[in-house]
């Protein structure tokens, strides 16, 4: 082979390659960004199903509530009066 059949297969693969670097690249940070999110949203719905079999299992009604950095976040409340479902607001205590 020539140097210009080289130069020429070269000049080809080369920008190939980087192209499925960067690719795979944005591909890799694409599906942590996904996870990372799902997982986010996942732990905060256990936490919340948590709270509220906390405020359902109080006695005679009553509230929980739920502190995100240091400030109240989420307020669960039960009635007192039996068959009430627990409330859940998002609004601070």
């Amino acid at each position: 082979m020539t140097w210009l059949e080289w130069m020429g297969a070269g000049g080809i693969s080369l920008p190939l390659m980087f192209l499925a670097y960067y690719a795979l690249r944005r591909t890799k940070s694409a599906v942590e960004m996904c996870l990372k999110t799902y997982l986010r949203a996942r732990a905060e719905r256990e936490q919340r199903a948590t709270m509220i079999a906390m405020a359902a299992a109080l006695p005679e009604g009553g509230a929980a509530a739920r502190f995100e950095e240091g400030q109240p976040a989420w307020l669960f409340y039960k009635h007192s009066e039996q068959g009430q479902a627990a409330i859940i607001t998002r609004e601070a205590a």
